[in-house]
């Protein structure tokens, strides 16, 4: 790795959904953040190969103002010059978990209620690290995760 950090190269992945979920934890307005101004402040001088945004979209037939507020930031990101990785957002039935009854209906609209699990967002973040780590693509890489999935990548990064 170059010693001087104007020679160095640095690459961003933010892990969208987990990021903001610990901003909130954190207690951090969220409301205003520009990913690439992010990362321009925390590069210290070395050359940005990519600031890269992971998450999923929301589905458009379930959440349609929620979409329409994705769409919106998707649209911000690009124009300041983020890349936008995009997972699959999948629905799953909750059981019980005392009798295992599967689904759970709500008592009162006996609709079933359901969550939302991202997937493959993590595995994304991991081959990225990996094949640009491969390639020689980076020197310093900066990760917006706590994702402990993500810990066999990162040690293969480092070593």
């Amino acid at each position: 790795m170059p010693s001087n950090t104007a020679t160095q190269k640095a690459l961003f992945l933010f892990d969208g959904p987990n990021f903001y979920k610990n901003l909130k934890n954190g207690k951090i307005n969220k409301g205003h953040l520009n990913f690439r101004n992010l990362a321009e402040n925390l590069s210290m001088g070395r050359t940005i190969v990519d600031v890269v945004f992971f998450t999923s979209p929301v589905d458009q037939s379930t959440d349609a103002v929620n979409y329409k507020n994705q769409q919106k930031f998707f649209a911000v990101l690009a124009k300041s010059g983020v890349t936008l990785r995009k997972g699959n957002l999948v629905t799953r039935r909750v059981s019980c978990k005392n009798c295992h009854t599967d689904p759970i209906i709500c008592k009162i609209c006996d609709t079933p209620l359901v969550v939302k699990e991202e997937k493959s967002v993590d595995v994304q973040m991991a081959m990225t690290m990996v094949t640009c780590c491969m390639k020689n693509e980076f020197d310093v890489l900066y990760l917006g995760s706590c994702d402990s999935d993500l810990v066999p990548a990162i040690n293969f990064v480092r070593d």
